[in-house]
């Protein structure tokens, strides 16, 4: 009997049991609401000790063989290791033996279809369930099963719990089951076994389970670290204190307020903490916190997940989300802040970020904040961070949705972390409404099953459930008394009833200014063409040595953006901001009046939250509402380039009933009858179909379609390009080094992750010099040829002729309009 292996010099049986027991620990650490649990640890348990029961096959052993001897140039090898179907594969072998078992163990006849395509695609990403589950090639499994050594498997398969006699198993026992009546009378009739959102979170959950422990295993032993080293790294957990926010409080004084909204902030937190304390764990799973900007609800949501973490048990992850990569750095370091206060060693086992931007970068400290484990390695740390070991996660909406909401194996690989978590969703009206019911029966259901809590958060709390109907429960309890109370500004809308082309718009804009000299002034617009435009008409009209003009968006590099918004707030001069819409979310930026273009209700509510943010009751702050139309484009407005129908003809009706002047304490019955508005207005035809796919298991045809992906948070009609600008002397080495990085050569998969390690290092500071623009811009101004997918060059020499230091790059007349 020769020896089988699952990776060169790796024993199948070793990689097998490895994987076996990570596995069900993982299983066996969560609690779960499912009727059948027991069930679901035998059939989880049976995956990861099956998975891979195809690579005992001679092809595959002999394909292993010649890659220890080096002679991948064989064409023995090159046939072996080709895509597609070949005598190699192992997936679809180890499926139809897991079938056999699973269909010995189960008399419910859905289980062993799940356990067989759980097995089938963990190399890969899920298909439809009755794509998944049709077999025809017979010829081939033939082949491969008559060199399987039986016996082997069988010592394999004792390993686990699993009491199922292998060892004289014929091929045709395999092929009876999953080709003869009864299996053909399941197909007919699944629509019948299926048709429920619990068997969704079930396959993709013992899925997770399985890949992520699989991928672990792979990666740790490629690396040379043993399963006592990958258990360490992948089940260790930590205990959080509950009260680290109140000792942060307590170290930046601000428990002991002396201002009125200090105070105001304060009876917010203790209201939320002494809500969470009270609530029921069993039936009151989706939370909320509906207070307005301003008022911390960073730091009580913390607080309450903290507390609520307390009450449930310290095995469940914090996972706090938010829309936009670019404000999840700055709630990141205030994390990190209040835990350092606390005392805590902030490492990645307590707290990472995680979005496609930051550098994959796992570091592990000893009790006195020594790092014992900082892993240079990029698979290594990549898969820690990408399947979320940590205790609490920091990442985006796009991140967490699309790891519930995917038939991707790499999204897929984190969904065994969500399960057993108290989820934090920041700005939540941020979600599309088209999704809303999606997720709201998603959501329900993951509260019941995963034994997850969900807290929404926000100043504009969308109607995705009902408080009326006791979907949601409100942390804020008195939130009606607390959006009276910060009554900061008081929206304009006299002038928003009169439309302006851009040109009546500059000289109304100059009056403003002369009107109002004292007044630092920021101007909210909703495309970059029509900002610049406003911002160069501006410099000819500011006083230089009494006025500092500033220009904000993502059309000029991160690097700038960032230095900018510091630059707000603390000059003697005035200051005169012109931004695109992205300053709404996450920047904490102060001015006294906002002239804002029109947009729905709750990017309006964004825009008043820069205003008067701090509450200077000597001076209320002024939001102006305009509506701007672009006279190029037959006077189209402008709003209409970036904003859902839907959303601006409801606040257009809304705000033709109010009077031209409102003060923001009434803003809390508004949003609440836009919401409303809204709700009655949208379809639910998206989220129904996706319902249906998901009831299904049509992984593929919910999620993939067409070549790009169907569940999208963020859409546009055009597709983008990302440039490297060589703005400064520090972009000129960076770039050096990527070249360098560029020019490493491939000859093994090794080589792809020094490339990518070594990328990395300079990842963060590489990015502070990329703009992402309309390919359709790009190809206007540069004339270097063919754009390439991922880092396009504009080198020092070339800046001058393609980007404005003030404005960033150069679109003239090149495009319409666009707001990125």
């Amino acid at each position: 009997m020769c020896a089988l292996y699952s990776h060169p010099g790796k024993l199948l049986k070793d990689h097998l049991y490895n994987v076996y027991r990570l596995g069900l620990k993982k299983f066996l650490s969560k609690e779960l609401y499912f009727e059948n649990l027991e069930e679901l640890k035998l059939l989880t348990e049976l995956v990861l000790i099956t998975h891979d029961f195809g690579k005992a096959n001679k092809y595959f052993q002999r394909k292993l063989e010649l890659k220890k001897l080096g002679r991948e140039d064989d064409e023995e090898y090159k046939l072996l290791n080709q895509a597609g179907i070949n005598k190699s594969n192992h997936s679809l072998l180890s499926a139809v033996c897991t079938y056999y078992i699973a269909d010995e163990l189960f008399k419910d006849k859905l289980l062993p279809l799940i356990a067989m395509v759980i097995v089938l695609r963990h190399h890969g990403n899920l298909k439809d369930f009755t794509d998944m589950i049709s077999i025809t090639e017979w010829e081939l499994l033939e082949e491969q099963y008559q060199t399987f050594d039986l016996e082997e498997l069988q010592t394999i398969l004792n390993l686990s719990q699993i009491n199922v006699n292998i060892s004289g198993l014929t091929f045709n026992d395999i092929k009876t089951k999953l080709s003869g009546r009864p299996y053909n009378r399941i197909k007919i009739y699944l629509s019948r076994l299926l048709n429920k959102e619990e068997n969704y979170l079930i396959l993709n959950l013992i899925y997770s389970i399985l890949i992520s422990s699989d991928k672990a295993d792979a990666i740790f032993y490629s690396k040379g670290l043993n399963y006592e080293q990958l258990e360490e790294m992948v089940l260790a957990r930590r205990k959080l204190p509950a009260d680290a926010a109140d000792k942060y409080k307590k170290f930046k004084g601000w428990d002991q307020a002396s201002s009125k909204m200090d105070k105001k902030r304060n009876q917010i937190y203790q209201e939320v903490i002494h809500s969470i304390e009270n609530i029921d764990l069993d039936k009151e799973r989706i939370l909320s916190i509906n207070v307005p900007t301003g008022t911390g609800k960073t730091l009580a949501a913390l607080s309450a997940g903290l507390r609520l973490r307390e009450k449930v048990g310290q095995n469940f992850r914090l996972i706090y989300t938010l829309p936009f990569t670019s404000i999840i750095d700055q709630n990141y370091e205030r994390y990190e802040d209040v835990f350092a206060q606390a005392g805590e060693v902030v490492d990645s086992s307590l707290l990472i970020k995680h979005h496609y931007l930051t550098p994959k970068s796992y570091i592990k400290k000893d009790v006195s904040g020594e790092e014992l484990y900082d892993d240079e390695d990029y698979d290594v740390s990549k898969h820690l961070i990408e399947s979320w070991n940590s205790e609490i996660i920091v990442t985006t909406f796009v991140q967490l949705l699309h790891s519930i909401f995917s038939n991707k194996n790499s999204n897929l690989i984190k969904f065994n972390n969500i399960s057993n978590s108290i989820i934090l969703l920041d700005e939540v009206q941020s979600i599309p409404y088209k999704y809303w019911k999606l997720i709201k029966i998603i959501f329900k259901e993951m509260a019941k099953k995963l034994n997850c809590y969900f807290i929404f958060i926000t100043a504009t709390m969308p109607l995705i459930y009902s408080e009326e109907n006791g979907e949601i429960k409100e942390l804020a309890v008195n939130k009606e008394e607390y959006f009276d109370f910060f009554d900061r500004i008081v929206l304009d809308l006299s002038h928003y009833r009169k439309e302006m082309t851009l040109e009546v718009f500059k000289e109304f804009i100059s009056e403003e200014l002369v009107k109002y000299p004292g007044k630092n002034i920021l101007i909210i617009l909703n495309t970059i063409k029509s900002s610049i435009e406003i911002y160069e008409h501006l410099v000819e009209e500011i006083e230089q040595d009494k006025e500092e003009l500033i220009y904000l968006s993502t059309n000029i590099v991160p690097k700038e953006r960032e230095e900018r918004i510091k630059q707000i707030g603390t000059n003697d001069k005035r200051q005169i901001i012109v931004s695109t819409q992205m300053v709404e979310a996450g920047v904490d930026i102060d001015l006294d009046r906002v002239y804002r273009d029109f947009a729905p209700l709750d990017s309006i509510n964004q825009s008043c939250g820069r205003c008067n943010r701090n509450f200077d009751p000597a001076k209320k702050g002024t939001v102006i509402l305009l509506k701007l139309l672009n006279e190029n484009d037959r006077n189209k407005p402008f709003a209409k380039y970036v904003y859902d129908d839907i959303l601006r003809v409801k606040t257009d009706l809304l705000l033709a009933e109010l009077p031209d002047s409102l003060d923001e304490k009434r803003f809390f019955e508004i949003n609440k009858k836009y919401f409303e508005l809204v709700n009655s207005a949208k379809r639910n035809d998206i989220s129904i179909d996706l319902l249906k796919f998901i009831k299904n298991l049509k992984y593929q045809t919910a999620f993939f379609s067409n070549h790009k992906s169907v569940f999208q948070l963020i859409e546009q009609d055009y597709e983008t390009v990302n440039l490297f600008i060589e703005l400064d002397q520090d972009a000129v080495e960076i770039w050096q080094r990527y070249q360098e990085i560029n020019e490493i050569e491939i000859k093994s998969p090794e080589d792809f992750s020094i490339r990518r390690s070594r990328f990395e290092v300079i990842k963060k500071d590489f990015l502070n010099y990329v703009i992402t623009i309309p390919k359709y811009v790009a190809k206007k101004q540069l004339d270097d040829g063919q754009l390439e997918n991922n880092f396009n060059y504009v080198n020092f020499y070339q800046v001058k002729d393609v980007y404005r230091q003030e404005t960033g790059f150069k679109r003239d007349e090149v495009e319409l309009c666009s707001f990125f």
